[in-house]
């Protein structure tokens, strides 16, 4: 169970989590010694899933959305493809939805033709794939990784 210093502590850290604990105890008016534990249980209870540093996608090639349908709709082929695309390393972000279409993927690229390549041997040569549409975003207005916590 989380409380309001717990949800403190992950507002500040979402925000920018190479703080030292004792800014972000000043922050939360809790010890520092308060927050290094309340921080190793979150992480180790999964609450904190990992620490990274976010890059500047647009900057580094391009993301496009994509929208996949698949021919039939079976546990299996739902299970094998999300074990296919989580395992891809152009794969960023992998959603299986609930509608018309069965995943919806964000994936990166350098460029269009690496996209391209990609999609032919990862879901054209894919029999399970009925269709996929793509979109090419042009710009990120937002991004956020942030949960928002009360």
């Amino acid at each position: 169970m989380l409380d309001t210093f717990d949800h403190a502590i992950l507002n500040v850290v979402q925000a920018d989590n190479r703080l030292p604990n004792r800014e972000i105890a000043r922050r939360v008016n809790l010890s520092e010694t308060a927050v290094r534990r309340r921080l190793d249980r979150l992480r180790s209870d999964g609450v904190i899933r990992s620490d990274v540093s976010l890059l500047d996608r647009d900057a580094l090639g391009q993301t496009l959305i994509v929208s996949v349908v698949f021919c039939e709709d079976t546990a299996e082929a739902h299970a094998r493809f999300r074990r296919e695309m989580v395992a891809s390393e152009r794969v960023m972000q992998c959603y299986s939805i609930a509608g018309e279409v069965d995943f919806t993927l964000i994936v990166h690229a350098a460029d269009l033709r690496e996209f391209e390549l990609w999609a032919q041997s990862s879901l054209l040569g894919d029999p399970i794939v009925k269709r996929y549409e793509t979109s090419v975003v042009f710009t990120t207005h937002k991004f956020s990784t942030a949960v928002p916590l009360g």
